[in-house]
């Protein structure tokens, strides 16, 4: 992998048949950026909810998801994925009929590597952003 900055920015339609094209974009994106295939297939189940996510509860108020992606010196990968709706979402404590096991997958895929995951303020869109950061690095347990 290299050890300069990329970043990469793409929008996604908030509707079902556009989740695949998120997940497709970023495996070529981190292919491109000779990520491995271990977190290449981590991020893009990861890309994956949280697109998923924006549909099913922030289409309403967000008819587009931006997702980006940034690749910081070799040593964190950075992913964002963005939505115009205000409401932050919090992982269930348990999953349920409707669903709920979108933020737990992506909680545990992040812990796993070590990583953090934060809702912030979105200003561009007045909604949020889930970041998730993974460091490239391995980490001590």
């Amino acid at each position: 992998m290299s050890s300069t900055s990329m970043h990469h920015d793409f929008q996604v339609i908030s509707t079902a048949e556009h989740v695949p094209l998120a997940r497709r974009e970023t495996t070529k994106v981190l292919a491109r950026w000779g990520v491995s295939e271990r977190i290449v297939t981590t991020v893009r189940l990861i890309v994956s909810e949280l697109v998923t996510n924006v549909v099913q509860h922030a289409a309403v108020l967000s008819p587009t998801a931006t997702v980006t992606l940034t690749f910081e010196d070799g040593a964190e990968l950075v992913l964002s994925v963005a939505d115009a709706h205000p409401f932050k979402p919090k992982p269930l404590p348990a999953a349920h009929d409707l669903g709920g096991r979108g933020l737990l997958l992506v909680n545990a895929l992040v812990r796993e590597v070590h990583g953090q995951v934060e809702v912030v303020p979105d200003a561009a869109s007045g909604g949020k952003r889930i970041v998730v950061r993974l460091p490239m690095v391995p980490v001590p347990a």
